[in-house]
């Protein structure tokens, strides 16, 4: 069973989360993926095509410079036996600065991916 669901305007993709990793108001999430689901995510996503709109008491919020939400991504936790993640992190909305994948060992098929995005100033 997953515990994560990467969802967008066209597409949701049933994961696991590996990792989750905030700095600021930026987020890292990583997760293996096939490769149909990647190339789903790279196909429904413009990495880098988000920019600071303002910041009101120092807090920034973003935008998606594509403006058809074509650079943001859903991130939803749910609950499952194996997995609590949605006990200790919240869903959010992000908007996709960079996007990269490696192989991993083994003849396993999963490739891990690794999204790096802003956390949007609205709430979900």
């Amino acid at each position: 069973m997953t515990d994560t669901y990467l969802s967008g305007n066209t597409y949701s993709i049933s994961c696991y989360a590996s990792r989750i990793d905030y700095s600021d108001y930026s987020v890292t999430f990583e997760t293996w993926l096939y490769k149909e689901d990647l190339n789903t995510l790279r196909d429904n996503l413009r990495p880098g095509a988000v920019s600071e709109l303002f910041q009101v008491l120092g807090k920034p919020y973003y935008y998606d410079q594509s403006w058809t939400s074509a650079n943001t991504v859903m991130l939803v936790f749910f609950d499952n036996e194996s997995s609590n993640v949605v006990n200790m992190r919240k869903s959010m909305l992000l908007y996709v600065k960079t996007l990269s994948d490696s192989p991993v060992a083994g003849a396993s098929g999963w490739i891990n991916c690794k999204i790096e995005g802003y956390i949007s100033g609205s709430q979900i």
